[in-house]
């Protein structure tokens, strides 16, 4: 019997996954236990538009994330903070005031994901900050002075 998994089943197959099985272990154990649901050609036809419509997300995501690096690559972004009398902030500089300061600068979202690292920076100067999304990598400097 053809059956679609609704939930991980370990030696048999993970959510999702359209299986064989004996006709008596799906009607005995996997239905009544709303393991699975037989693969009627109506519910083979939803997962394949699901699958679609998911590959169709991605490729959106995938080219939004490409359009974002390419908008930062190369970019100066300048955070002015109060330093004190050794030029050390007071405060370090986490990844969420980055992202803050390059979607004011920029006016574009950059995801945490996107970093390659958890930055916390804690000295003024200038940093070459660097992105990667969907295997295409983009940097940026970002520049921290005096207020």
């Amino acid at each position: 019997m053809k059956i679609i998994l609704l939930q991980n089943i370990k030696g048999k197959g993970k959510k999702g996954d359209v299986i064989n099985v004996p006709d008596g272990y799906a009607q005995n154990a996997l239905l009544p236990k709303g393991l699975a649901k037989i693969a009627t050609s109506t519910e083979l036809n939803k997962i394949k538009l699901a699958e679609k419509s998911l590959e169709l997300k991605n490729q959106k995501d995938i080219e939004h994330a490409h359009r974002v690096l390419s908008i930062v690559n190369g970019k100066n972004i300048v955070i002015k903070e109060k330093l004190n009398e050794k030029g050390s902030l007071y405060h370090a500089i986490s990844l969420k005031e980055i992202t803050k300061a390059v979607h004011e600068q920029l006016s574009v979202s950059t995801p945490d994901s996107m970093y390659c690292e958890k930055y916390a920076l804690k000295d003024s100067g200038n940093y070459i900050i660097e992105l990667e999304s969907y295997g295409k990598k983009s940097e940026f400097n970002l520049s921290i002075e005096s207020k």
